[in-house]
């Protein structure tokens, strides 16, 4: 198929008269098949034209022109955009065809100049169309981005401060301590109460103090009694110390919240106990 052939399309809207004036300048030789996969998409485009599928014809016009860069093809594209009523793409095809076509006919110039004006009032309310659109969108973007400004404007900022961690840690030690200490007061009363039992029972009917087992019993309940008091004393001590820490450090753990108002911000602290 030769060159000639893709000029065919043209005679489809424009007639035979005007294909020969459409015709530019033959282009400077082309791979064989190159030009024969061109022809190949201009067949298949042409079928597609002439059936009235226009859409179909445009991606095909297309690639033969991407093949070729014949301005033929670039008319063939405007006048297929022109038929599925694309004043937009028709009027940038018709533009770029009077662009790379500058020896066409003056006739067919004038002929695609006159569509050209007609396309005009299409084109400018498509783009004052397309201006809008673009507008409300940014004006859309920007009313989230201020929404978003506001939310977090707005938002309440809370930390929380721990400076008794060392009070509540001693104080728990501290209680444990104690505890223990409750746990051997308990232990020896209870070993210096049998003592006295025992020793109560021995010296029913009287006792010989002389005796070193009773002495030597004697001694011992004292001495678990001792023991058991101190516990007593001791454990309890160290059990309120280690509450009284313990709370203590509760007490250091505060709580800062920040409410942004329309005039500065609220400042709340919450001490935690």
């Amino acid at each position: 198929m030769t060159r000639a052939l893709v000029i065919a399309i043209v005679a489809l809207v424009v007639g035979v008269g005007d294909v020969a004036r459409a015709q530019a300048p033959a282009p400077a030789p082309i791979d064989p098949k190159v030009q024969q996969k061109a022809d190949l998409m201009f067949e298949q485009a042409q079928g597609h034209y002439q059936a009235g599928r226009y859409q179909a014809a445009i991606p095909l016009f297309k690639e033969a022109y991407e093949l070729v860069h014949d301005p033929v093809y670039l008319f063939n594209i405007a006048q297929s955009y022109r038929k599925v009523l694309d004043c937009e793409n028709a009027y940038d095809y018709y533009n770029r065809y009077l662009e790379a076509a500058k020896d066409a006919d003056p006739k067919q110039r004038e002929k695609v100049t006159g569509w050209l004006r007609e396309l005009q009032p299409c084109v400018d309310q498509r783009q004052s169309e397309h201006e809008r659109a673009r507008k409300g969108e940014e004006a859309e973007r920007a009313r989230r981005l201020e929404e978003l400004r506001r939310q977090q404007a707005t938002a309440r900022q809370s930390a929380t401060t721990d400076h008794g961690g060392g009070y509540r840690l001693t104080g728990v030690i501290a209680g444990s301590i104690g505890l223990a200490g409750l746990g051997v007061g308990v232990t020896f009363s209870v070993l210096g109460q049998k003592q006295k039992t025992e020793l109560a029972d021995i010296c029913a009917n009287g006792c010989d103090w002389t005796d070193p087992d009773i002495r030597a019993k004697d001694r011992a309940g004292r001495r678990d009694n001792i023991i058991a008091a101190t516990g007593w004393i001791g454990g309890g001590l160290a059990l309120a110390g280690g509450v009284g820490l313990y709370l203590l450090g509760r007490s250091k753990v505060e709580h800062v919240t920040v409410t942004p108002t329309p005039g500065g911000a609220t400042v709340g602290a919450r001490l935690h106990f």
